[in-house]
């Protein structure tokens, strides 16, 4: 069954990986829980989309979560245009969430993770790369 779970977790991870090649960022992490994030941004049709998965430690993190907001840069400041959250009782999980945009502006994904274990929760926030919208 483990082996199982694993190989789900694998496939989560790079078909968010292959969806959110150019304008993501897959980190990896030296913490307890956490072991890697991928946070993306993918702009068609009129639509922004956040693409953000989580990856905690097999056997360790008992539940995560995901919080993922779509962002527009505007007046000289980023601002949260949509915010898409997903909890997962299990230590990964992957989340997307999409929103039609404006034309004319830079917009980023803000992803923010958290994985809980016996020995506390922790939490991470990262940011995708900068897409125009033009």
């Amino acid at each position: 069954m483990a082996t199982k779970t694993k190989r789900i977790a694998a496939t989560i991870l790079c078909a968010l990986l292959l969806m959110a090649l150019c304008t993501s960022a897959l980190q990896v992490y030296a913490l307890t829980n956490i072991g890697a994030t991928t946070t993306g941004i993918s702009i068609s049709g009129g639509n922004g989309t956040a693409i953000c998965s989580l990856s905690g430690y097999q056997g360790i993190v008992t539940k995560c979560s995901i919080k993922a907001n779509l962002q527009q840069y505007k007046n000289g400041s980023w601002v949260t245009i949509a915010t898409w959250q997903q909890s997962f009782s299990t230590f990964y999980g992957s989340l997307t969430g999409t929103k039609a945009i404006t034309k004319g502006y830079d917009y980023r994904t803000q992803a923010i993770y958290t994985a809980t274990s016996a020995s506390g929760t922790e939490t991470l926030t990262t940011y995708s790369g900068v897409k125009h919208y033009s």
